[in-house]
């Protein structure tokens, strides 16, 4: 903009009043700079919303969402949202949270050691595989399977396909060397033999007391029954 001393000046007209009036559109050029930012802020606003959005979900009782256990635990369920699998109304993460994170006899030291679970401490080995493919070759296909192995590839981290190729035993009731090894047939015991499935392979890897804290025994056997049988601790 020019000084105002070198604008021209009308002889008929006061020079001050009239020329002073373009002033404004000055004005409205700025006055739309904090109308802009206003703008930008609400953009802003609705990326930093989109983001929290997406943060990992806040802490349980066990434990705050930053915590190595919050960590172990969001990590756990985000896998397990991924499969959509239902048996007898559950999926894998209803029957994880029921059972497992909201079962106050389950303790977070249980937690985070099944975290620590290899596919090598769960591999059935090839004796196992071939007996329970001969009996059952569909095995892997079965709803039960997936979602045994759903169940235990989200709390651990193992990859789920390495793990149904290692384990086609998940899911399937009885067990190899006995002559009840069979596909359930009602979605009651397809649900049960998937979480004492999850509970005693566990225990068979070294973490003590998983049956104990879900089916109130600790022997494989016993808890089996109770499995069977309806019962539990959840």
């Amino acid at each position: 903009m020019d000084p105002i001393g070198r604008r021209p000046v009308a002889p008929q007209t006061l020079p001050q009043p009239t020329r002073a009036e373009p002033r404004p559109a000055a004005n409205t050029v700025q006055t739309a700079t904090p109308s802009q930012s206003v703008g930008h802020a609400r953009k802003s606003g609705f990326e930093a919303a989109g983001v929290k959005a997406t943060q990992a979900p806040v802490g349980t009782w066990r434990a705050p969402a930053d915590s190595e256990l919050g960590r172990v635990i969001n990590g756990m369920l985000d896998r397990l949202k991924q499969c959509d699998i239902k048996i007898k109304g559950d999926t894998p993460e209803s029957l994880f949270r029921r059972a497992i994170l909201d079962n106050k006899h389950v303790t977070n030291e249980q937690l985070l050691a099944i975290s620590q679970v290899t596919l090598e401490q769960l591999d059935s080995g090839p004796k196992t595989r071939q007996e329970v493919l001969k009996k059952i070759p569909n095995a892997r296909e079965l709803p039960v399977h997936k979602f045994t192995v759903a169940l235990m590839s989200a709390a651990t981290g193992i990859d789920p396909q390495k793990l149904s190729e290692a384990c086609p035993d998940l899911g399937i009731t009885g067990a190899p060397g006995t002559p009840l090894l069979y596909a359930a047939k009602t979605e009651r015991m397809q649900r049960s033999t998937a979480l004492h499935d999850f509970t005693d392979y566990l225990r068979g890897v070294g973490i003590k007391g998983l049956n104990k804290a879900v089916w109130g025994v600790e022997n494989r056997v016993l808890s089996a029954a109770v499995s069977a049988l309806g019962g539990g601790r959840y």
